[in-house]
């Protein structure tokens, strides 16, 4: 026999009722029963729990230190049920929304302002793509804006609404003998120390294929996360790698054009498809580009940075 919250239950009704009798009207048992059950309990802590009394019984002093802990323990146990109900009802009231280090992330979030649902997001964070469709899959999460290489497996009962593309460029650091060129070609990159993105979306995998055609396999010195420091590392160590077009331009480092590298980035919306939100996924995903049209300045221009890099380049279809 162990211990188990309703011998705990009990305890505290025998001890408030005075009576085994009395108790067992309450808790709709038999008497016979809570008195074999109170003897099994009293057999397993070893000592008796109450003694008789001239109206029924009353505590041992050992009995009264048990009731003590059972109290406590009872009290925090009631406590479960209404915690609960509070958090399924923040969890089916918040909107939860996925963050990754894509361009429109930030214009997710207004696109939701300027629908009203901004009071609703609860931002929830991911180091890798396989980890936000994780959280897709498992129903833990509502939206996201998310940017891929390569066609992603989605998850079931996810919607996906392709939002723009742009190109991969080359990152260097700006005193690099090839930054002063318009483009970069690929090949002549062999000798150099590349970096990679930590965690599971195979990165090091995507830049040996890459690479494969240039005739090397690329030499990984550094693996970040993908919100890891990669700009300071090309700027100070002079290694190089593979970025999107529409990353912001850091300092000490430059963003060229490698010719006939056909790889480009896909941003997309995903959204679960039985969330409320999902009747407003196209809504949405018009107001991202919106959002982002109005802080940038358009599609398809040239970046106000030295190079004359494209924008992104808004789907259509």
């Amino acid at each position: 026999m162990e211990l188990e919250l309703k011998h705990l239950r009990h305890l505290r009704a025998i001890a408030n009722a005075g009576s085994l009798n009395r108790a067992a009207t309450e808790l709709v048992l038999p008497q016979p029963a809570l008195s074999r059950e109170l003897r099994r309990i009293e057999e397993l802590l070893g000592r008796a729990l109450f003694e008789r009394a001239r109206a029924g019984v009353r505590p041992t002093p050992f009995g009264q230190l048990i009731l003590d802990y059972a109290d406590g323990i009872l009290a925090r146990t009631a406590r479960i049920g209404p915690a609960l109900a509070q958090h399924r009802a923040q969890r089916d009231s918040a909107l939860r929304v996925g963050w990754s280090e894509t361009v429109l992330s930030g214009p997710l979030l207004r696109a939701l302002e300027t629908t009203g649902l901004g009071d609703r997001a609860e931002i929830r964070t991911a180091e890798s793509t396989a980890e936000m469709l994780g959280w897709f899959g498992r129903g833990e999460l509502d939206l996201a804006v998310l940017s891929e290489q390569c066609e992603v497996p989605l998850p079931a009962n996810t919607g996906r609404i392709d939002l723009a593309e742009d190109p991969l460029l080359m990152m260097l650091p700006d005193w690099h003998p090839l930054a002063a060129r318009h483009e970069v070609d690929l090949a002549e990159l062999e000798h150099e120390r590349w970096i990679s993105s930590t965690g599971p979306d195979r990165c090091r995998e995507f830049l040996a294929r890459v690479c494969g055609p240039y005739g090397f396999a690329p030499v990984i010195a550094h693996y970040v996360p993908v919100s890891g420091p990669r700009d300071e590392i090309v700027r100070y160590q002079g290694d190089v790698t593979l970025v999107q077009a529409s990353r912001p331009l850091a300092p000490g480092v430059v963003h060229r054009p490698v010719p006939g590298l056909r790889e480009r980035t896909s941003h997309f919306l995903l959204y679960r498809e039985d969330s409320p939100v999902a009747a407003r996924a196209g809504l949405l995903a018009g107001l991202i580009l919106d959002a982002y049209h109005d802080e940038k300045g358009g599609f398809d221009g040239p970046r106000a940075i030295p190079g004359e890099l494209p924008w992104l380049t808004a789907r259509t279809s």
